[in-house]
């Protein structure tokens, strides 16, 4: 399947801020319609919307700037809407800035944090559902 591709705008904010090469940029627009559903070692499901309508993802993808293999590289958090097929990218982050081994735990808080609020919504959206 192939994936319209969308930037929402903290995405694009956090090109900016991380200073995203233009190379980089183009890799992310040619890799992202080719996602599949499939959980890979490097793409990993994180919230799945009640009745299935929206998935989110982490993915690692490696900076082709740079030829460090899986240490470099980006993290990336997008979003599937099974019923538009799109995906929409809403978080990048440097790998080195989540930190590695025992940096993790202090580095990673924001994407951490990102994450935690995905699950939370989860929680709260299924209860107003069941409620």
């Amino acid at each position: 399947m192939s994936w319209v591709y969308v930037e929402r705008e903290q995405f694009i904010r956090m090109c900016e801020r991380v200073a995203i090469s233009v190379t980089v940029r183009e890799a992310i627009k040619l890799w992202a319609p080719t996602v599949s559903r499939f959980e890979l070692s490097r793409q990993k499901v994180v919230y799945r919307s009640p009745k299935n309508r929206f998935e989110a993802w982490a993915a690692g993808i490696p900076n082709p700037d740079s030829n460090k293999g899986k240490s470099g590289g980006y993290r990336v958090v997008y979003f599937l809407d099974l019923a538009e097929s799109t995906i929409n990218l809403d978080f990048i982050e440097e790998r080195k800035e989540l930190g590695f081994r025992d940096e993790g735990h202090r580095k990673k808080d924001r994407y951490n944090d990102y994450i935690r609020e995905l699950k939370e919504y989860e929680t709260i959206t299924k209860l107003i559902i069941l409620g």
